[in-house]
C-alpha cells in the first residue's frame, strides 16, 4: 500500500510539473510577440547637391551635379505623380514655398525639365553665392522634400 501511495504521488507530481501555469509576465510577452510591428513611415524624397560642395571656391563656369533619393527624376510633363519629379535650382534667391508653383525660368530660377541631374551656370558674377536645389512635380509644384543648400564663392577670373 505504501508503494501504491508513493507511485500515485509521483504521477500526480509529474503531471503538475508538465503543465506550467501562465503568469501575467509570460502572457504579456506572448501577446507582445504576436502583435505586428507598426508600418514603416514612407520614405522621404530628397535632393543633394554633390558639386559644388558647401564652402567651395570655384572659377569660370559652375557645373552643378545633383543626386536624389526615394524619388524618380523624369522629364517635366505637366503631371503630378507621387514619387516622380524633376530638379529646380534657385541661385541667390529663396525657393518657392511648399504648395506654391515654382516661377518660370529666370536669372535666379532654373528648371531642369529634361530629367538631367546636372546644370552649368555660365558667367556667374565673382563673389559669394547661395544655391538651393528643390524637386518639383511635372506641374512645377515643389515636392515636400528635403531640399539642399550650398554656399560657394566664384573667384574673379581677372589676371593681376
Amino acid at each position: 500500500m505504501k508503494r501504491t501511495i508513493a507511485v500515485g504521488l509521483f504521477v500526480l507530481a509529474a503531471g503538475c510539473q508538465s503543465k506550467k501555469a501562465e503568469t501575467p509576465d509570460t502572457a504579456a510577452a506572448a501577446a507582445a510577440s504576436a502583435t505586428p510591428a507598426p508600418p514603416a513611415a514612407p520614405a522621404v524624397a530628397a535632393v543633394h547637391i554633390v558639386s559644388p560642395a558647401d564652402g567651395d571656391t570655384v572659377s569660370g563656369d559652375v557645373t552643378v551635379v545633383l543626386s536624389k533619393e526615394n524619388v524618380t527624376i523624369a522629364k517635366a510633363d505637366g503631371g503630378h505623380v507621387e514619387g516622380t519629379g524633376h530638379h529646380h535650382l534657385f541661385i541667390d534667391s529663396p525657393p518657392s514655398p511648399d504648395g506654391q508653383p515654382i516661377p518660370p525660368a529666370s536669372a535666379t530660377t532654373v528648371h531642369i525639365g529634361s530629367g538631367d541631374s546636372t546644370y552649368t551656370f555660365k558667367s556667374l558674377k565673382p563673389g559669394p553665392h547661395e544655391l538651393i536645389a528643390v524637386i518639383g512635380y511635372g506641374d512645377h509644384i515643389p515636392m515636400a522634400t528635403r531640399r539642399d543648400t550650398v554656399r560657394f564663392i566664384v573667384k574673379s577670373s581677372k589676371k593681376k
